[in-house]
């Protein structure tokens, strides 16, 4: 009775969720591809400090951005969130045509954060039934392992289960704020840099700017995120130096850039399985309603003769 229970809920609360959770997939699969591509594209000495503080100069004159992005293999510099103004670091002007992949990563990055809803209370609560999802499919157990749609469902559950596990428990923890690291280090207000533009030149003297990711400004200071070895590494900027900020595995777990094209794949394979599970639910689902109509108008048909 129990297992005819859990299989009920496991089987409808997937049904009440099967449209956002499928976006989330779809999303996280096309950003599963952004880090390896970054990571396999990298090359040295392709971005110099003075084209970025030339696009800064001309498209920023009064410094009120807050943060920008660098994208060396493409050679262009975004002004303020994803999506915003891109700059040509080669001539200074504005990207034109801009870049679709840029378009297409920003866009895919806004849906998968919010479903294109106020805030992100949709993805929260799609991502809470996706954990339910997984935990009664635990209860439920290990069902035979037959070449069927059903088969195909438990094995790729049960196959792939601390990947599935680790991307709702990784998401919940970015949205909560859990890092699970320690206190973040402290630059001194007279060591702070004054600038984005500031920053840079200090980022310059001791990193290739090809590596450079983004910059910054939050309240204690200014955030310069690097790639390093396939890893983003976030570094706070002082007038000496960078200085290591602890690793926020939650974060490069969820967003699969620790180890470059390996953690991009698993974060890619994380999504085709979890697509794949959805659908095979569905397509289960949908064979047992035709089943149960064709049935029931056998038997309306039998109950005339």
């Amino acid at each position: 009775m129990l297992k005819a229970w859990t299989l009920r809920l496991h089987r409808w609360l997937a049904l009440t969720f099967a449209l956002p959770l499928l976006i989330v997939f779809l999303t996280g699969l096309i950003l599963a591809f952004e880090p390896a591509i970054v990571a396999s594209t990298l090359k040295p000495n392709v971005v110099d400090a003075a084209q970025i503080e030339a696009a800064l100069a001309k498209h920023d004159p009064e410094g009120t951005v807050e943060r920008i992005f660098v994208h060396a293999p493409l050679g262009t510099l975004v002004l303020g969130d994803r999506g915003g103004p891109e700059i040509d670091l080669a001539t200074g002007e504005q990207a034109n045509p801009p870049s679709t992949s840029l378009a297409v990563y920003a866009l895919a990055r806004r849906i998968h954060k919010t479903l294109l809803l106020d805030g992100d209370w949709g993805v929260t609560i799609s991502t809470i039934a996706m954990l339910f999802l997984v935990v009664i499919g635990l209860v439920m157990g290990i069902r035979p392992l037959r070449n069927t749609v059903s088969g195909w469902h438990t094995a790729a559950a049960w196959g792939t289960l601390p990947l599935i596990l680790i991307a709702p428990l990784t998401g919940l923890a970015m949205v909560y704020k859990v890092t699970f690291s320690g206190p973040e280090p402290l630059v001194a207000a007279d060591a702070a840099p004054r600038s984005i533009m500031e920053a840079v030149r200090i980022v310059a003297r001791e990193r290739d700017l090809a590596t450079l990711l983004s910059l910054r400004l939050r309240k204690n200071g200014i955030e310069a995120r690097l790639i390093e070895d396939g890893e983003y590494r976030n570094y706070a900027v002082s007038t000496a130096g960078l200085v290591d900020k602890p690793r926020n595995w939650p974060k490069l777990l969820h967003e699969g850039n620790w180890a470059g094209v390996w953690s991009a794949s698993a974060n890619a394979a994380t999504s085709l399985v979890l697509t794949l599970l959805l659908s095979t639910g569905l397509l289960m689902w949908a064979r047992r309603r035709l089943r149960r109509r064709r049935n029931s108008r056998d038997l309306a048909k039998l109950s005339r003769i």
